[in-house]
């Protein structure tokens, strides 16, 4: 099991906490059209993940026929995943499916019984853990290939002063075209100003780079544009 780290070291604040009801998270409003969404255009055709609260199904619009990748989340998450949420659905909003590396994201939608409805592209090679599984130690030429391809898709968040804070194999897809692309920002973060540095600490360990993983040892802060994030 990855170790994964949620720390946050901004231990100087002293503002006074609202009530739990207030601090509860609300979903914003939904992406347009999502008044033209209804999962019965939609036939599940099997499941592809499962975590943070909701299902991933690879599903079929009845009328065109297309694929897409489908995530249900439920309405009776926790707080915590209900927070990720809220932030992975302003992060969408902002890339808008403009970049060849960025996992594109049809839309989200709320549902008449309260869950949440993420549609996306639909990736048929998986994500890139799975996809080293299956095929095997990479080649020089693909590794180079799969990193140019991730390092634009992290400079085009990190020009719309987003950062992902999690960039690890399983938060990487892929396509029959080798086409690898980024997704899962549920812990990342829009920031102020592109030359904030960040004071919070969350990921998976494993790929971290040193001053993420001891930032006692490496000054206590990083550079929230670095190619780890």
């Amino acid at each position: 099991m990855a170790l994964v780290r949620s720390e946050r070291r901004q231990l100087k604040l002293r503002l006074p906490l609202p009530e739990a009801a207030e601090r509860r998270p609300s979903f914003p409003l939904p992406l347009p059209p999502s008044a033209g969404f209804s999962l019965s255009d939609y036939t599940r055709v099997s499941i592809l993940g499962r975590g943070n609260g909701g299902v991933v199904y690879k599903v079929l619009h009845r009328q065109t026929g297309a694929v897409f990748a489908l995530k249900l989340i439920s309405s009776s998450s926790s707080a915590n995943v209900r927070v990720q949420i809220c932030r992975e659905r302003e992060i969408l909003r902002r890339v808008a499916g403009d970049s060849p590396s960025i996992v594109r994201c049809r839309g989200v939608f709320d549902l008449p019984d309260g869950d949440l409805a993420v549609l996306m592209e639909y990736m048929d090679r998986g994500t890139l853990d799975s996809a080293l599984t299956s095929s095997g130690t990479f080649s020089e030429d693909l590794l180079a290939d799969v990193a140019f391809q991730v390092l634009n898709g992290l400079k085009y968040l990190h020009n719309h002063n987003i950062v992902h804070r999690d960039i690890k194999p399983a938060n990487l897809l892929v396509n029959s075209n080798w086409e690898v692309k980024i997704a899962d920002f549920g812990v990342g973060r829009i920031m102020a100003r592109t030359l904030d540095p960040c004071n919070s600490y969350v990921g998976t360990c494993a790929y971290m780079s040193p001053e993420r993983f001891d930032p006692d040892r490496y000054g206590g802060s990083y550079n929230g544009y670095a190619a780890d994030i």
